[in-house]
């Protein structure tokens, strides 16, 4: 009796209809779809910065508190939450759960100790209250000149119109369609976010940079499914199997400082700028993504394909990378001459640029002025005393097992002292100790002379 009881229930199990899975690209929170703020409560929500509710909404038109807004603006900054501090400040009961964020927002001046009261922080947030926050967090001078040009500036408190006039200035603050600020109207979550958002990709604010990638989709490849459990088995010989899961899908990224990575998609993954039905659909497109704390492609914006120009390019040693807002790559050509490469996120380099070394040989294809491809040089070396010059070929006294003794076109290599800097001897003479760098005897790179 027992046995058939079991069989009945695995059946009605299978049978039942299975709730249906969410469109590919839809999305973390169903109540963000196809919301005028759902880009960036998805990117926001794949970095943690907007967690949602216990039932998986993120509610974007709901109002915000100014403590909840000090607490989604700390998220967005380096200022984290997990970073405690010592300031002692007095804050109602009402926003004990958020000390620490409000501790830390008045040790960097993002909210001063007036606003500290039940009637600012537990109260429904005017937008020019926020506005006030985010601007002191840019750290830079107030603008207290330019004029803000909408029909309803007026109503913009005086103390809150050098926060308002850098925002608008900034191009983070853009106001309403009918041309209004609404300074007075209380903000809610979607408003919040998408000014937080803004000043994300504006490079204002830089919450978890490593989990923010920019790149190309190098390749789609779908994991091979597993086999679907059915609930009731025997128990006796092991679970039976169903029809099979399908697989993950997994994406190769690259990225001009990191390279070539894969990262699997979360299967609610916020996906932008792409209407074709299939992950496969961003190959070779320039994208913007986060990872979530999984280390999975939870936000994709999608822009435009990677198509060279005319290529041009380019032979040397890495002489330095550099790491300022964009990544540069300075190079040392055979002429001992520097060029400054931009790297974009077009820039594929094996490794990514930051695994480049001082020194290092290296062809760089261009896009005109733009690092299109760095490829990472073999090369070989062989030295001894020159034996003797004709035309293009040079003569070592010794015999290297992989090279020989014979260089072509050596004329055309870069001629350095031993230290690396230009030689500035009168040229290279017979007897000279010498080593040389090629790719082979034919492709000869650099000549060092010793003596």
């Amino acid at each position: 009796m027992k046995r058939c009881f079991l069989i009945i229930l695995a059946f009605l199990i299978v049978a039942s209809p299975r709730p249906a899975l969410a469109a590919w690209g839809d999305g973390l929170f169903p109540d963000a779809l196809n919301h005028w703020a759902a880009e960036p409560l998805n990117f926001l929500g794949a970095l943690d910065i907007v967690r949602g509710y216990p039932d998986g909404t993120c509610r974007p038109d709901q109002p915000l508190t100014a403590v909840e807004a000090v607490v989604l603006l700390m998220r967005a900054t380096e200022y984290t939450a997990a970073r405690t501090t010592n300031l002692k400040i007095d804050i109602p009961a009402g926003a004990v759960w958020a000390k620490n964020d409000l501790a830390l927002a008045v040790q960097n001046g993002i909210v001063a100790n007036e606003e500290l009261q039940p009637s600012v922080l537990l109260q429904p947030a005017p937008r020019y209250l926020v506005w006030q926050f985010l601007a002191r967090s840019l750290k830079i001078p107030l603008d207290r000149e330019t004029a803000l040009d909408f029909s309803d500036a007026a109503q913009v408190p005086a103390g809150a119109v050098p926060a308002a006039s850098t925002l608008v200035r900034l191009g983070i603050l853009r106001g309403q369609p009918d041309g209004t600020l609404r300074p007075l109207d209380t903000i809610t979550r979607a408003e919040l976010l998408a000014l937080l958002a803004r000043m994300i990709e504006d490079g204002w604010l830089n919450p978890v940079p490593a989990r923010r990638l920019e790149g190309w989709v190098q390749a789609v490849r779908q994991d091979a499914g597993r086999s679907r459990p059915l609930t009731g088995s025997t128990g006796i010989s092991g679970s039976r199997t169903g029809s099979p899961l399908p697989g993950r899908y997994i994406i190769t990224l690259s990225t001009p400082g990191g390279g070539s990575k894969d990262y699997p998609l979360a299967t609610n993954a916020g996906v932008f700028n792409l209407t074709l039905p299939t992950p496969f659909a961003l190959e070779n497109l320039h994208v913007v993504a986060a990872l979530n704390r999984r280390n999975e492609l939870a936000f994709i914006k999608a822009y435009e394909p990677r198509q060279p120009g005319q290529l041009t390019a380019n032979t040397g040693t890495v002489e330095k990378v550099i790491q300022g807002r964009n990544l540069q790559l300075v190079l040392r050509d055979l002429d001992h001459e520097l060029h400054t490469y931009d790297a974009n996120w077009a820039t594929t380099v094996p490794g990514g640029l930051l695994s480049l070394k001082q020194g290092q040989w290296v062809k760089v294809a261009l896009n005109e002025t733009a690092a299109w491809n760095i490829e990472p040089l073999e090369v070989k070396k062989a030295t001894g005393t020159i034996e003797a010059i004709e035309g293009r070929k040079l003569y070592l006294d010794k015999f290297d097992k992989n090279l020989g003794n014979v260089f072509l076109d050596w004329e055309r290599a870069r001629l350095s002292g031993k230290d690396g800097t230009e030689y500035t001897g009168s040229g290279l003479k017979i007897g000279s100790k010498v080593e040389i760098t090629c790719l082979d005897w034919d492709k000869v790179l650099e000549i060092k002379v010793q003596d």
